[in-house]
């Protein structure tokens, strides 16, 4: 299932119908303005910033998706809301640590 939903993110036509019909609407809101201000498409943005996201993620990631689709009785939501979460960040909650020199 997690396969599914992740193959269906990185094809932008699927992706634009999912966020269309899965995701929260402050979700919606801030992928369609990072679209906007970007100049593409809200399924090319989706797509390719999720590509980015498998690309690079680590243990933590999908352990959170596993942990975060059990025993809800609509997985795939649960997984699209996190992965599109983790994907396109709320700003406000960024947090930017400092290394000691």
């Amino acid at each position: 299932m997690l396969g599914q939903i992740l193959q269906g993110l990185t094809d932008a036509t699927q992706a634009e119908a999912m966020l269309a019909t899965v995701a929260n609407p402050l979700m919606r809101d801030r992928i369609e303005h990072a679209a906007t201000a970007a100049g593409v498409a809200v399924g090319a943005l989706i797509s390719r910033k999720l590509r980015h996201v498998l690309d690079h993620a680590d243990e933590e990631l999908w352990l959170d998706l596993l942990g975060a689709m059990a025993n809800t009785p609509d997985p795939a939501a649960v997984a699209v809301d996190r992965i599109l979460a983790r994907t396109f960040p709320d700003p406000v909650r960024v947090r930017i640590s400092r290394t000691a020199a």
